[in-house]
């Protein structure tokens, strides 16, 4: 649905994307994690149409954005960073506005208007002001404003920036509602905290995309280590030497350990092999009671902290 073929982008005569292609199918949720300024947005801004390209070529749904830039855009549904500022313009007149665009007219428009209203939870408040809107409303709204024509492509950027935890569930049904009717997402997540609603994930750096796979943990996990944490009920300082050893040369095989508090271990593992198994075993060996033992943070995001080996 979605294929980038070696585009570049240029802003303020730098590259900020390299030669990225990149392909996302039917049906596929794709989740777009890097460091600040590693190019997402921009690589996100020129899929949806709103950059131009200074080299390469972007296909949506069949439709080259270089050859036929309108059909492309028809089909996608794109939520950017920021909220709208646009002082004095009315919800509904900035709805009306996006409809027309995309093609619709008369009853049609008018209802898919009343739609987004509802979605943004303004029913019945269409002349309220963009400029008097909380940042919350004006997210729902853009998000209403990408759902009018049902578009067979959703590009979201940084999708849920400064949501509470029910607009953010919003948005995750979202995700997985385009995935189960096959449709294509494709998103930028700032704070690498991937929700399971995505089916893939990739990483970005200095402007190009360094891996791109499935979401799963095992895909990602050979070849560096994790961080785990272990909680354990006031005994910690016991769980640090069980798994480390005095000697660094125990059976969980002499894992750095950093105590966290009374309660909390944290331990470095590598990603292949039974490492994460072996540190529960000489725990229950030693006796000590295992709360939780789980990645810390979670490991999209230890993705940007840490480089690969």
């Amino acid at each position: 649905m979605i294929r980038c073929d070696r585009v570049i982008v240029e802003r303020g005569g730098r590259m900020v994307v390299d030669r990225v292609t990149l392909g996302v199918g039917p049906g596929e949720t794709l989740a777009v994690i890097g460091r600040s300024g590693a190019g997402k947005t921009s690589l996100l801004a020129a899929i949806a149409g709103g950059l131009p390209l200074h080299g390469g070529d972007i296909a949506v749904a069949g439709h080259s954005l270089r050859g036929d830039g309108d059909a492309a855009r028809a089909v996608i549904g794109y939520v950017p960073p920021l909220p709208p500022s646009r002082p004095g313009v009315r919800a509904d007149d900035f709805l009306a506005l996006f409809a027309t665009a995309a093609g619709l007219h008369g009853r049609v428009l008018a209802a898919a208007v009343e739609r987004g209203l509802d979605a943004a939870g303004l029913r019945g408040r269409g002349d309220a002001r963009l400029d008097q809107l909380g940042d919350g409303q004006a997210r729902r709204l853009l998000f209403a404003r990408a759902m009018l024509h049902a578009p067979a492509v959703l590009v979201l950027d940084d999708p849920f920036a400064g949501l509470d935890p029910t607009d953010r569930s919003a948005v995750e049904r979202l995700v997985t509602d385009m995935h189960i009717g096959g449709g294509t997402v494709i998103a930028a997540i700032g704070d690498a905290l991937v929700p399971e609603c995505f089916t893939h994930l990739a990483v970005m750096d200095q402007g190009r995309i360094v891996r791109h796979e499935r979401f799963v943990f095992a895909a990602f996990a050979p070849g560096r280590e994790w961080r785990f944490r272990v909680r354990c009920p006031a005994a910690a300082e016991a769980a640090a030497r069980a798994v480390a050893g005095p000697t660094g040369s125990s059976a969980a095989g002499g894992r750095a350990c950093e105590v966290i508090d009374a309660d909390t271990v944290d331990v470095l593992l590598p990603g292949e092999g039974h490492a994460a198994a072996a540190v529960v075993q000489a725990l229950v060996r030693g006796g000590i009671a295992v709360e939780s033992f789980a990645l810390h943070p979670a490991w999209p995001a230890q993705l940007l902290a840490t480089p690969a080996a």
